[in-house]
């Protein structure tokens, strides 16, 4: 899987033009591009009736069914999550999804609510994994893998080695990083943290909400089984605390998911580089530029002081 943040996508991903075939097969009137991730979204309508569009390249997001059975398992339990209303479109370019339009906007929180918002949000993480492990989806969605594998891969050592190279402002914190958190799962080879299937960017962007209620969680990109404690990666962003907060009033935090929090983060960051940085040092791009990893070196840098306390390390890295 090559990581939204870091990836490079088609046409279909930049946000162009609904493609006319696509438009064509549905009978669809084709409205504007949606978001920024790099798999292409559009709205659309037919008949009056509101849709989205999604175009998939499964290189980049692989086992994609698989965000479709965790969406409906959840929609089984009353969570308002995307559903198609066709069978999905497999083209060479990759797959396309026609989804009913979900009612209601995100909210963008003003400076002084943020506090609040991420209070909020954190309780309704909570809420959330508590229908995500409900589900009872236990198998691990194909291309993703426990934070411990994923770091003790030798292929990423090897990457980010060659990535120092080129870039060692970069390459030097992030395999320090990786060093780090390949550590301590060795150190902690049983984690007794609850697992399930998780959201993945549980953000304000990825939720919508109509007269002041909760109408929509979408975006199920990064959908996968883990520690539910990996959710935090994206949600809390390595320094969003009040999300922590929040999670804590409803779902309380054990002292074996605080510690875990910081390398569950971690690893995180390195979803997606081993093949993001083969694809550009292999022989077949040698004469591209070096990919930036500024937003991975961005993040393991952030502080927290929330969890300084309740994990009893210093969070601050590199």
């Amino acid at each position: 899987m090559v990581d939204a943040a870091t990836s490079t996508t088609g046409d279909a991903a930049r946000g162009g033009g609904l493609d006319p075939e696509v438009c064509a097969h549905w009978r669809l009137t084709p409205g504007p591009a949606l978001g920024h991730r790099a798999s292409g979204t559009w709205a659309a309508t037919r008949e009056k009736a509101a849709f989205v569009v999604k175009h998939v390249d499964p290189r980049i997001f692989p086992d994609w069914p698989y965000t479709l059975r965790v969406a409906a398992a959840l929609r089984a339990q009353g969570w308002p999550t995307p559903e198609p209303a066709e069978e999905p479109w497999i083209r060479p370019d990759g797959a396309w999804v026609l989804f009913h339009r979900l009612p209601g906007r995100s909210m963008t929180p003003a400076d002084g609510d943020r506090s609040a918002e991420a209070r909020a949000r954190g309780r309704l993480l909570a809420e959330f994994h508590a229908s995500a492990a409900a589900t009872g989806i236990v198998d691990q969605r194909g291309g993703f893998a426990d934070p411990a594998e994923l770091v003790r891969d030798p292929l990423l050592d090897h990457w980010l080695r060659v990535h120092e190279r080129y870039r060692p402002d970069e390459g030097r914190p992030l395999r320090a990083c990786r060093d780090a958190t390949a550590a301590w799962f060795a150190d902690n080879p049983v984690v007794d943290a609850p697992r399930s299937v998780i959201h993945g960017d549980f953000t304000p962007w990825n939720l919508l909400f109509d007269g002041g209620r909760l109408s929509g969680v979408v975006d199920f990109e990064a959908t996968h089984h883990t520690y539910q404690v990996a959710d935090f990666a994206l949600s809390w962003r390595g320094y969003q605390d009040d999300v922590l907060r929040g999670y804590d009033e409803v779902r309380r935090l054990s002292d074996v998911e605080w510690r875990l929090v910081r390398p569950a983060f971690w690893a995180w960051m390195f979803i997606g580089l081993t093949d993001l940085l083969a694809a550009r040092y292999g022989d077949a791009r040698r004469d591209a530029a070096p990919p930036t990893l500024e937003w991975q070196v961005r993040h393991l840098r952030l502080h927290s002081p929330l969890l300084a306390t309740k994990a009893g390390v210093p969070t601050r890295n590199g």
